[in-house]
């Protein structure tokens, strides 16, 4: 429940009238109907302590002899904010002065005759008391209300908590999507009666919790003005609707996660027995047909914020997040066989620039194995970040011919299998740097670029590489081999 402070309200000048403790009597009506404030001041120039909204009580001893300078006096108090005066008789003059009565006609600001027998601090006392008072029952209501929203959203009813706060708020209540798409909207009779009369509404806004790339925000078009308690009661109904529109967001992670576990299961990547039947709820086509992409990434939070902007992604075109875990910062994804890859990559959005995809070729769901998926595991992992490798990067199809694809695959064994455990062993990245140097046609400048370093540094790793694997890159056939071993496991048909 939201809690606020005790603020002090505004009072009608009719109720002032009607404390007959008080006995005030008006002599000019005030144009402004409340004040906010009762203060005396008995000082000729009060300008810089006059509060606006204010009822200023006075004798006006300051002008004892000089009462024709009252007129002057009433303007001032009307310049700093005065909305009316309680002009104290009896004491310096027997009666109100003409003058008090003309110039605070003509400034439209109100005008009350305090008798002798009443002490101002009867009248401020009255006014701070009945401020609180109006105060705590505000308060009260809007604690009440704030419960009687709680106990709606309970039910776990949006629509319910929507209707029941436009009722509350006297108002129309809307919640909507970041992309202005229609959640959930209600009308209390009075809101729908005075728009469609045309009358003028009170607006205000409240932006929920933000999750993921998502968020909502609650609207508020009220029929009367809307008081701090009133802001306050559209604050609470905006944590109440979060909060239930939370709720599919938990059911869906959920089921994420039930997607992954399945899918390690089924592939065998933790090592547990098979649980599940191999018939589990996975992304294929009509034919059968599912596509493996690996995603890799340096940390694991860059590797949960990709997979939350390819959940977003799915969860909008009406989806669920398959993914699996492969590795230490590396993720099996799987997605259904006829989704345009340029699609799944747009999906990643601005998280595309903190990890490396690798994009495998289409398979059966029966076919889909830990050899498969570690080829596209080591595949990502030679890539730099931001950059995706595609299947058919050839079309060149000898290269799938069983003899050219062992003679590769063991071409790549050698040459990356040496660069490997130079990584594991010194922290160095080789392999990596091979890969990128080979993919970028051998320009050390695009190659130093892609990986972020200098190109000296770059220049001195390909020499390092060449040295190790005993190869020399500058030969066009030897290039072309380690470019073509370096595509092993990666090729075939999209």
């Amino acid at each position: 429940m939201l809690y606020t402070r005790a603020v002090l309200v505004d009072l009608n000048f009719s109720w002032l009238l009607n404390s007959r403790p008080l006995a005030l009597r008006q002599l000019v009506a005030p144009s402004n109907p409340t004040f906010s404030v009762v203060q005396p001041s008995e000082l000729e120039d009060a300008s810089e302590f006059i509060q606006p909204h204010s009822l200023v009580l006075t004798v006006g001893i300051a002008f004892k002899d000089r009462a024709a300078e009252l007129g002057r006096y009433v303007d001032h108090l009307a310049d700093a904010g005065a909305v009316a005066i309680g002009f104290g008789t009896g004491l310096t003059f027997p009666a109100v002065p003409e003058t008090v009565v003309d110039t605070a006609r003509r400034r439209g600001i109100g005008l009350f005759e305090v008798p002798r027998r009443i002490p101002f601090i009867s009248i401020v006392t009255a006014a701070h008391q009945e401020q609180r008072r109006r105060s705590f029952a505000e308060q009260q209501k809007l604690f009440d209300a704030q419960e009687l929203l709680t106990h709606t959203a309970t039910a776990g009813s949006l629509d319910a908590l929507l209707k029941e706060s436009a009722r509350v708020l006297d108002a129309r209540v809307t919640i909507t999507t970041a992309q202005d798409v229609l959640v959930g909207t209600a009308t209390s009779p009075a809101a729908a009666a005075a728009e469609e009369a045309g009358e003028k509404l009170y607006y205000s806004s409240y932006r929920m919790a933000v999750r993921g790339a998502r968020h909502h925000t609650l609207e508020v078009h009220a029929v009367r003005q809307l008081t701090a308690s009133s802001r306050s009661l559209v604050r609470h109904c905006a944590g109440l609707a979060d909060m239930l529109l939370a709720r599919p967001s938990e059911l869906r992670a959920a089921r994420n996660e039930l997607n992954s576990f399945a899918l390690s299961v089924r592939l065998g990547l933790g090592g547990e027995t098979s649980l599940l039947p191999p018939q589990f709820d996975s992304p294929i086509d009509e034919s059968g047909l599912t596509r493996p992409i690996v995603v890799a990434a340096d940390g694991q939070r860059d590797l949960d914020r990709a997979l939350a902007a390819l959940d977003d992604a799915a969860e909008d075109n009406g989806h669920f997040l398959y993914a699996a875990p492969v590795a230490r910062g590396s993720t099996l994804v799987l997605v259904r066989a006829d989704q345009p890859i340029s699609e799944v990559l747009q999906a990643f959005g601005p998280t595309a620039r903190l990890v490396r995809v690798a994009v495998g070729r289409v398979v059966a769901a029966e076919d889909l194995n830990a050899d498969v998926i570690g080829a596209l595991a080591a595949g990502a992992g030679l890539l730099a970040l931001g950059e995706h490798s595609l299947p058919g990067i050839t079309q060149l199809p000898w290269l799938r011919e069983p003899a050219v694809e062992r003679a590769l695959a063991a071409r790549r064994a050698e040459l990356f299998g040496r660069l490997s455990i130079e990584d594991e062993r010194h922290g160095t990245d080789y392999a990596r740097t091979l890969t990128v140097y080979l993919r970028h046609g051998g320009q050390l400048a695009q190659t130093a670029e892609a990986l972020g370093i200098h190109r000296h540094t770059a220049r001195n790793r390909i020499a390092r590489i060449q040295e190790l694997c005993e190869v020399d890159l500058s030969d066009p056939a030897t290039f072309a081999e380690t470019f073509f071993s370096s595509l092993s496991g990666l090729v075939g048909p999209a």
